[in-house]
């Protein structure tokens, strides 16, 4: 139940970075990401890829939210995905030792 209420905690969090106001005339879309020690693999997204949901695919591991992702930051700005341009906003997930279990994300198209 505690990571369930971190996971809403999270998404409220992101959500009041600033997609609020810009997402009133475009879709927003949310990930939740699994962390296995190398890759961001998408359990939960609103993505859609070549028709299908996005689940389980990787995030990209040359991306700038890649990076600061491993290292425990967040990551807001624009992103490409599946070769569409997004403003997103990606933040790490952790459990109560601190160790990196995954990542969240929330984004809309531009």
């Amino acid at each position: 139940m505690t990571s369930m209420k971190t996971v809403i905690l999270a998404l409220g969090l992101l959500l009041s970075a600033g997609l609020v106001s810009s997402a009133s005339s475009a879709e927003l879309d949310a990930t939740i990401f699994s962390y296995d020690g190398q890759d961001f693999v998408r359990t939960d997204t609103t993505l859609m890829k070549d028709g299908e949901s996005a689940a389980n695919t990787k995030l990209d591991r040359d991306s700038s939210a890649y990076k600061a992702l491993v290292e425990k930051g967040s990551h807001s700005g624009p992103t490409t995905i599946f070769g569409e341009d997004r403003e997103g906003h990606y933040a790490p997930v952790t459990n109560a030792d601190g160790k990196l279990t995954g990542a969240l994300f929330v984004g809309v198209s531009k």
